[in-house]
């Protein structure tokens, strides 16, 4: 798998299929009057901006709202097409116009703007390096919810600790999701949206990205449910300066990776000049997102995010709303995105590496570690993530699913819960629609009231620690112990060995 397979798949996956324009929508908010459109019976309307744009003397500032002055209000916006991706990387070598650092904008569809709709609000995923809002929205409009994905700061220009700015906030993209969150509040109403019955809901980085909402206390009130699609909570991260100690270590039982060192490091990849502030705000943006290897992660700073979102959810700090998470079989397709190696999952595991050996034992030399990433990763997030939730209600599922064309693959693969969520129903297997529609159906039922069950579904209980079921999605979908428990208990053993020091405030 080559290192930014998944990036493009995520990309490509998630684009809306643009149907023919057959009238004009018109909205009035108080920054301007939005003209959209209206296709298959779907109000759409593309790259609405909620900030000002984060450029120039704003690049590495919390977003600012746009203000709301009386001659904005007579405005007229056209919200005919997308606004352009952050800037990221070439790797999907996009064409110069569409991406950029002015990228702070959000696009809706809506079936009908005249009711009280549920609000979803999809946070793209790409490694916090690559993505965009560019999704099949109407797949949820379709059932009845005012749907809006959201454009966030990426790569270092979105989560950057450089000591040369001496500031002590560092994780720019999720302050620009919790400004989004705002907007929604101030004027979804105006779109047909409920601002009381909104679920967030992101896949891999969006996942992530949920953990982080979900234990902001900045965002509390903006959102009423979760959906959690292989984040990572329990993953370490990098720590700036001002983060508290006694500190998590990292994957091999060492200290924490310094977000400053890895900065400062980064900006030296690029430029030779000394790193002062005059010079960092005059560095090419396209350059410096380009000089990103791997994934990027966000900081604990001390700031805008306290800690680990893992230990955040141990200590009880999390908003306290009904939740799903879950993940995939073959979560591990993913690694070589990042910089690790198989022998760097081996190492990872320290004293308990023979352990894993056996209980891996049924893959081959190449895959075991890569499943091993995928389930120490993305699962065990979501178990550790169901059982912090005490009596709230959480839903826990793994989709281990493969089309009869993907016979012999080790499983379902990372992000593939995309595709089946926004673009399954199209597909031509009839098996993909069908999973797809289940999906939906799921998902649909939880944004409307905070359970996913319906009498279309097979049941799904919620989750009981001491029973330990996921809904297991396959061509059927079942309640079960996903035949993963012994794996999961390794890999949690060796995660509180490694937070242990750091769980207790």
């Amino acid at each position: 798998m080559k290192i930014y397979h998944y990036l493009n798949l995520l990309l490509s996956l998630t684009l809306g299929i643009i149907a023919n324009v057959s009238s004009a929508s018109e909205v009035k908010i108080k920054q301007a009057t939005v003209i959209g459109q209206q296709q298959q019976g779907i109000h759409i309307f593309r790259g609405l901006p909620y900030a000002e744009p984060p450029i120039g003397k704003l690049r590495w500032h919390s977003p600012r709202p746009i203000e709301n002055t009386e001659n904005k209000a007579k405005v007229s916006f056209n919200a005919d097409k997308y606004g352009p991706k952050c800037l990221q990387s070439d790797y999907n070598n996009q064409p110069a116009n569409e991406i950029s650092e002015d990228c702070l904008s959000l696009n809706i569809w809506s079936k009908s703007l005249k009711s009280r709709q549920p609000v979803m609000v999809w946070i793209h995923g790409g490694g916090f390096r690559g993505g965009s809002n560019r999704i099949a929205g109407e797949v949820f409009a379709r059932e009845g919810k005012v749907v809006v994905s959201v454009n966030y700061r990426l790569g270092p220009l979105g989560f950057f600790a450089h000591p040369g700015l001496n500031q002590p906030i560092a994780n720019f993209g999720l302050l620009d999701l919790e400004l989004a969150l705002g907007w929604v509040q101030k004027n979804i109403h105006a779109f047909g949206g409920d601002p009381n019955n909104v679920t967030i809901f992101g896949v891999s980085a969006g996942g992530q990205a949920v953990n982080l909402l979900m234990t902001s206390p900045r965002a509390r009130g903006l959102f009423h449910r979760a959906i959690i699609q292989s984040g990572y909570a329990t993953w370490p991260l990098p720590r700036g300066r001002n983060a508290k100690t006694p500190a998590p270590k990292n994957l091999f039982m060492q200290p924490a990776a310094s977000a400053e060192a890895m900065d400062r490091e980064l900006v030296a990849s690029i430029s030779q000049e000394p790193q002062t502030k005059a010079m960092l705000y005059e560095l090419d943006g396209r350059k410096l997102v380009n000089a990103q290897v791997g994934f990027r992660l966000p900081i604990v700073d001390g700031t805008s995010l306290m800690e680990e979102p893992g230990i955040l959810y141990l200590r009880g700090k999390q908003a306290k709303v009904p939740l799903m998470t879950g993940g995939n079989s073959y979560e591990g397709s993913v690694m070589g995105g990042t910089t690790l190696t198989p022998v760097d999952i081996e190492r990872s595991m320290g004293s308990h590496l023979e352990a894993a050996r056996h209980l891996y034992s049924t893959d081959k030399d190449g895959i075991w570690q890569r499943r091993l990433f995928g389930d120490k990763r993305y699962l065990l997030s979501g178990r550790i993530t169901a059982r912090s939730m005490d009596t709230t209600p959480v839903w826990l599922y793994y989709i281990d699913f493969l089309a009869d064309s993907q016979t012999g693959q080790p499983g379902t693969t990372h992000g593939s819960d995309a595709y089946f969520l926004f673009n399954g129903s199209s597909a031509k297997d009839p098996d993909v629609v069908k999973l797809s529609q289940r999906m939906i159906s799921y998902w649909s039922s939880f944004a409307s009231n905070g359970n996913p069950n319906s009498d279309k579904s097979t049941f799904w209980p919620a989750y009981d620690p001491d029973k330990q079921s996921w809904l297991i999605f396959d061509k059927h979908d079942r309640v079960g112990r996903a035949m993963l428990e012994e794996k999961l208990d390794l890999s949690e053993t060796r995660y509180f060995e490694r937070v242990a020091d750091a769980i207790p405030e």
